[in-house]
């Protein structure tokens, strides 16, 4: 019998929680796949674990300061590293190049790691939506172009693809869940004294800091309708959103018959990740199964946009189109860092995201160039106005 070939996997984020997830899904399947890079910020602890694992990948980190110290450390894994930056990243998409890259870096970061992987004709695993937020247009050219694809991973749009897949034609209405976060019925105004660790406590998932704290002000609801947009193709007034505080249905479509369809699944990224592993296959799930028996109860509760200016400003961006999505994520990322760091409130950071889209001249988005340099003038124009690092 003809021994199957191991499908070759580039880890971008490896030491975050979508990255550990996949390393963890990979070690239980190591005669269906290779991995052949790992990416870093600067965990060198879980990293150094990662790549004595498998020793045959190669890696590449973010951070000086961390990639001297895991030298020091370990002065033979010199021999199997692409370097230190986004050329470091890139170059894991070579020699050899992976069947898959599983793009799970954290904001504008993961956008030039995308669109060279797309251009080498690696399929990419998308957990970073700010790849298509920020340079959609970029991205939807390059698959019209290519032979790669991109698969969802956000559990929205894996289970968007589910409930579309043979139901394209007759879909009308694309519907995302939102969980409501840890402020969930709770006004606006009772929010300005909220504390870091009370924005981190979501109370259904559990994800990076950044994704989390946009979570807590609906922002990243906003930022996954346009993901939603660019994957589908669905125009903005057929997307809608629900506040769903189970996070049981993470996704609906509604039929042209007036039908709707739900895809149901555990609060766990594994299943997204172990399916865009296995795509075009379909496999078995062996962690967490959703019983029906054990849900007490689905609530649903209309969504707002008027309670929510975070999202309403993300939708604002999207409709401007060209550069303003760029200019909404880099002054969420910027706002977000400061809240992090305790120098801003968290109402600060809806202020900032304003300040920074009212003060833009919006321009074109269609090259990597258009977009990283709206990125820059955003991020400039709020340490000049704030003061202290905004980028």
């Amino acid at each position: 019998m003809e021994r199957r070939q191991k499908k070759k996997i580039a880890i971008l984020g490896s030491t975050g929680s979508i990255g550990r997830s996949a390393v963890e899904i990979i070690s239980h399947s190591p005669d269906d796949f290779e991995i052949t890079g790992l990416a870093a910020g600067n965990n060198i602890g879980e990293l150094g674990l990662q790549l004595r694992e498998f020793a045959g990948a190669r890696f590449a980190l973010r951070d000086q300061d961390a990639y001297s110290k895991l030298l020091a450390e370990d002065a033979d894994l010199a021999g199997r590293s692409t370097g230190i930056g986004t050329e470091a990243l890139i170059g894991l998409l070579s020699d050899p190049k992976p069947d898959l890259v599983i793009n799970a870096l954290v904001g504008v970061a993961g956008l030039v790691p995308t669109v060279r992987a797309l251009e080498a004709g690696c399929d990419v695993a998308l957990a970073n939506k700010e790849s298509l937020v920020t340079g959609g247009e970029i991205v939807d050219r390059l698959l019209e172009e290519g032979s790669a694809s991109v698969i969802p991973v956000d559990s929205e749009h894996f289970s968007l693809s589910r409930c579309l897949k043979g139901h394209e034609d007759e879909t009308v209405e694309i519907i995302l869940t939102a969980s409501g976060g840890p402020f969930f019925g709770r006004e606006l105004s009772e929010l300005g004294d909220v504390t870091v660790s009370q924005v981190l406590d979501h109370p259904t998932w559990i994800m990076g800091k950044k994704v989390t704290v946009d979570s807590a002000h609906l922002l990243n609801k906003g930022l996954e309708v346009i993901e939603a947009h660019w994957l589908f193709g669905f125009d903005y007034d057929s997307i809608g959103v629900v506040i769903h505080p189970q996070s049981r249905v993470h996704a609906v479509t509604r039929l042209r018959d007036g039908s709707l369809m739900a895809h149901l699944g555990p609060a766990d990224m594994k299943l997204p990740i172990i399916s865009a592993l296995y795509h075009p296959g379909i496999v078995e799930f062996p962690w967490e199964q959703l019983s029906l028996e054990e849900i007490s109860r689905l609530d649903f509760h209309t969504f707002e946009a008027s309670r929510y200016p975070a999202f309403a400003l993300a939708m604002e961006a999207a409709r401007t189109g060209g550069s303003a999505p760029a200019v909404l994520n880099a002054a969420d990322e910027a706002a977000v860092e400061a809240f992090l760091a305790g120098k801003i409130g968290f109402l600060d950071i809806i202020d900032w995201i304003e300040q920074a889209l009212s003060a833009h001249t919006v321009g074109p988005a269609g090259t990597v160039e258009e977009v990283l340099e709206a990125d820059r003038q955003a991020r400039e124009y709020l340490m000049e106005k704030h003061g202290g690092p905004a980028a």
